[in-house]
């Protein structure tokens, strides 16, 4: 199963929650800027390559995170599930209706927009639900996202197309032609050249994730490296696929009748270590293990030909249990990497293993392993402060979703009741001892956890609000409600942070007019 955004059990849990709620209204009036600290950008999803989910800003503390009230919202009109990126004073962010906008940061204005139609017209259910990346090349700054089944290259300061890449391998027009899913619900990573890499001097890598939403028989998918010249272009350098464990020089051929099964789904975002040289990610189940590899695991494949390097696969082949990992994987630094899976446990492994195959290095359950819960939002990197000792080590911040199995509910509601902390929704794992430091009840949550300076931020998809926690205690230090269940993370630039609300799928059609973009700050 890919992203939650299909599943009916989330339906009908959202379906009772957001009945009762009014949108806000299109213009609330902006507030005067934070300007006593400075701000850095939130240029693509996760913050940067290693996937962190944490800002380097101090403007927000664990006192000033309790003062946070909106500054604008801007009704998209249409749930806005990525987390928006924020770069030279605008913020980038795309909607279910198959637009991307640039919002003014201080005013939350609409700057421009881009209509993804009729460019990709893919079959799909959803128009831009994942998050764009900021780069500057020969002086011109451009924001890309992938919406349907191309990747869009636009200029920063006024939304033109400079150029888009089809990754559709049955249909390579994407005007949805095959009649077959094939889609990106991944968020680009942009690598800047660096000695000896395959690709120009004067270019920037462009990573991708791609699926077919289990789509049995199905189109290559997986993960694609593409170069970025100075003009916008993008030309393929590779394809991997996770079915087959087939690295293509450019993309994978061109098919006229589909040749897999659905199991080469990548809707996890890629994540890099650049010095190493590796590409890390994780990939959907498969629901014909017979007729394919499997493909429940995390990856790991070189940054310049795409080949695999290692694959760790710790939940057993065939265990119809779909158990995805769809989470985005951290760099842990100490030559670690980690991901969290829908089976509730935070795997940690050695990046540049010998081993094809490798064990964790160390592994940590925190939420009841199911189809429709467990990690399906990424994690965050940050620290933990002992109040007692005053000791202070590496953290993952977890959120979890709704740990009822549909695949296994008796046995799911056993573990709940027998681990009732497994059923709540936010969790702290030292990362140095393994050990779940904390646990806070929290109603399932589909968005990325974010970390600031001692403060974690977590989107409560299912009560329409933004948590906002304490990172050495867990302590509930304010809760934000919102106009629609957010699925976004946020993003944070100084005493600023801005965030999408709005979850649906088919079936909801009603929540369509209650998303849009938050703009919140702390008191000045």
């Amino acid at each position: 199963m890919t992203r939650m955004l299909r599943r009916g059990f989330l339906a009908a849990a959202l379906g009772s929650v957001v009945m009762g709620v009014l949108p806000a209204a299109p213009g609330v009036a902006p507030t005067a800027l934070l300007t006593t600290c400075s701000a850095t950008d939130w240029t693509m999803f996760g913050h940067d390559l290693g996937r962190s989910f944490a800002s380097p800003d101090t403007c927000l503390t664990p006192g000033t995170a309790a003062t946070l009230a909106p500054k604008w919202f801007f009704n998209a009109g249409a749930p806005v599930t990525a987390e928006p990126t924020v770069a030279g004073g605008s913020v980038y962010v795309g909607a279910f209706n198959g637009v991307f906008y640039s919002l003014n940061a201080t005013t939350g204005t609409k700057n421009w927009s881009f209509a993804i139609s009729p460019t990709d017209r893919e079959v799909t259910d959803y128009g831009v639900d994942a998050s764009a990346a900021v780069t500057t090349l020969g002086g011109t700054q451009m924001v890309m996202f992938g919406g349907g089944d191309t990747l869009f290259v636009l200029r920063a300061s006024d939304g033109t197309l400079l150029g888009s890449q089809c990754l559709d391998r049955l249909d390579p027009t994407c005007q949805g032609k095959s009649g077959i899913v094939s889609e990106t619900e991944s968020s680009p990573a942009v690598v800047p050249w660096s000695a000896g890499d395959p690709w120009p001097s004067t270019d920037d890598l462009v990573l991708l994730g791609q699926d077919a939403n289990e789509a049995d028989p199905s189109p290559v998918t997986g993960l694609v490296a593409l170069e970025l010249d100075p003009s916008g272009a993008l030309t393929p350098l590779w394809q991997f696929d996770p079915e087959t464990l087939t690295a293509y020089a450019g993309l994978a051929p061109l098919e006229t009748a589909p040749t897999d099964h659905g199991c080469g789904d990548v809707w996890s975002s890629p994540t890099v270590d650049v010095a190493a040289g590796v590409v890390v990610f994780g990939a959907g189940n498969c629901n014909h293990p017979a007729n394919a590899h499997q493909t429940e695991s995390t990856f790991a494949v070189s940054l310049d030909t795409g080949a695999l390097l290692w694959q760790a696969s710790p939940i057993p082949a065939d265990n119809q249990r779909d158990l995805d990992f769809g989470a985005t994987p951290n760099l842990l630094g100490g030559g670690l990497v980690g991901e969290g899976g829908k089976d509730g446990v935070y795997y940690a492994y050695d990046l540049q293993s010998s081993s094809t195959s490798p064990a964790a290095a160390w592994q940590t359950t925190v939420a009841t392993a199911s189809d429709i819960g467990g990690m399906i939002g990424s994690t965050a990197v940050g620290r933990i402060t002992n109040p007692l000792t005053g000791t202070t080590h590496q953290a993952v911040f977890c959120d979890t979703a709704i740990p009822v199995a549909e695949s296994d509910p008796s046995g799911s509601i056993e573990n709940d009741g027998t681990n009732p902390t497994q059923a709540m929704g936010v969790h702290a794992i030292d990362a140095v001892t393994h050990q779940v430091v904390w646990n806070l009840p929290a109603l399932p949550t589909y968005g990325a956890a974010v970390f600031d300076n001692g403060v974690v931020f977590v989107p409560d998809t299912v009560s329409d609000s933004l948590l906002v926690l304490g990172a050495d205690t867990g302590a509930l230090l304010r809760d934000v409600p919102l106009d629609a269940p957010p699925s976004s993370p946020v993003a944070i630039s100084g005493g600023s942070l801005y965030m999408g609300a709005g979850t649906t799928e088919n079936g909801l059609p009603g929540t369509s007019s209650l998303g849009g973009v938050w703009g919140f700050q702390v008191a000045s």
